[in-house]
């Protein structure tokens, strides 16, 4: 794979995913691709990281996949398998992840890099970012899940009209959409994720993990099939630790405000 591509930093218990090919914005080979899924693939797997955020090096989060790739002669079923992994496997991996995904969004952010966006749990761009779908003006389909992902997000009628024109939107109009969860000042935008990362490092990762999943499990299941899959994730944690101090704090809390106000 190519050396310090793709960047991995810890602090605390949050991790860094750093795309770093800021030279030509952030554009993705295949092994960057294959890092980034084994970078979310460890990360998933290690108990100690609550909260994953990933980032592009410099002024842009990424222009998606490298033209040289887009361009390569390739045959139809190479091609097919390619799009399944790591393009389809990444997508998948960052959407499964056990913990928060946080995409730090500043510059351009085109293709299939917009997917990679709309797989992560929270998306904070910069006001002045630049989201572009542009396959149409490419002449190939949509891939990184925005067929997926668009209509769930925007509706049938928006989705057509980002996929079919291709055409640039900045990131308060993203946010504005309902595409990504928030638009602040770009020079806010180190401030806003670092507030989001302390409030959710502070968070049950039991009760995150088994609410992401239930939220995604659920999102085009019947009634019936979602409550008895809470039934099943809320039978667990009942059984667990983590729920029996949180009621004895909230007792304790609620002994000490009666012997306060009784004082009075």
């Amino acid at each position: 794979m190519e050396n310090n591509t793709i960047l991995v930093s810890k602090k605390n218990h949050a991790a860094t995913i750093t795309i770093n090919r800021p030279g030509v914005m952030n554009a993705l080979t295949s092994e960057a691709l294959s890092s980034l899924l084994v970078s979310f693939q460890e990360l998933g797997s290690d108990s100690d990281t609550r909260v994953i955020v990933l980032e592009g090096a410099g002024d842009n989060f990424s222009t998606g996949a490298d033209m040289a790739l887009l361009g390569a002669s390739v045959e139809p079923i190479e091609a097919f398998h390619h799009m399944k992994d790591p393009v389809g496997k990444l997508i998948l991996a960052i959407k499964t992840t056990p913990q928060p995904v946080i995409c730090k969004i500043r510059g351009n952010v085109v293709g299939y890099a917009v997917g990679l966006a709309f797989a992560a749990d929270f998306a904070i761009a910069a006001d002045n970012a630049k989201f572009c779908e542009a396959f149409v003006n490419l002449g190939i389909s949509l891939d990184g899940g925005a067929s997926y992902f668009l209509p769930r997000l925007v509706g049938m009628a928006k989705a057509k009209e980002i996929a079919l024109l291709g055409e640039v939107i900045s990131g308060a109009e993203a946010a504005s959409a309902g595409l990504i969860y928030k638009s602040v000042p770009e020079e806010k935008l180190d401030e806003e994720v670092q507030l989001l990362i302390d409030k959710l490092s502070v968070k049950s990762g039991n009760a995150i993990r088994s609410i992401k999943e239930s939220l995604e499990k659920n999102a085009d299941a019947d009634l019936e099939t979602a409550l008895e899959r809470e039934a099943a994730y809320q039978a667990v944690l009942l059984a667990g630790d983590e729920i029996k101090e949180a009621v004895r704090l909230f007792q304790e809390s609620r002994k000490m405000r009666a012997v306060h106000e009784g004082s009075k």
